[in-house]
């Protein structure tokens, strides 16, 4: 399957990719094209790919469905591709090699909290898809505007 990329939209056929083009604004010569990417995962507003690559949802056909990560996954890839944080600190392919959260613990509050409204972080033990342990830091921040969320890959074989 192939997958094209305007500024806003996702499409797999040059046609609808044209199309979605014009909505946009994206010039032809800068739809980003892929030959080989089949989709691995679906939400409604984000889509991952079998390039590693993790895309907008918005243009896609319905029909395209797939559901390949576990809801923990699905619940820390969505917390930052909704907020401000634009790209992730560990990377999305780490991400999803997750199976499973086993456990959440709140850190204390930093004081300084540099300018946002307030930061939550937490520390988070998972499983990955291939048995081995790791731990992220998450942390949450939020400001008038919005929330920014970010994860950070601390250590593995835990």
């Amino acid at each position: 399957m192939a997958r094209f990329l305007t500024r806003r939209y996702a499409a797999v056929t040059w046609a609808e990719a044209i199309r979605l083009a014009a909505l946009d604004g994206t010039p032809w010569p800068e739809i980003q094209g892929v030959e080989e990417a089949y989709l691995l995962h679906r939400e409604e507003w984000w889509a991952w790919w079998s390039d590693g690559r993790l895309t907008t949802a918005i243009g896609l056909p319905e029909s395209l469905c797939s559901q390949s990560l576990s809801l923990d996954v699905i619940g820390l890839i969505s917390g930052v591709w909704e907020s401000y944080a634009g790209t992730l600190a560990c990377g999305w392919a780490t991400l999803a090699r997750l199976e499973q959260v086993l456990s959440r613990e709140r850190l204390p509050q930093p004081e300084n909290t540099h300018g946002y409204d307030w930061i939550t972080l937490e520390r988070l033990t998972v499983r990955f898809t291939d048995g081995s342990e790791g731990v992220f830091q998450c942390w949450h921040k939020g400001y008038d505007e919005g929330f920014e969320c970010q994860m950070e890959y601390l250590e593995s074989g835990v």
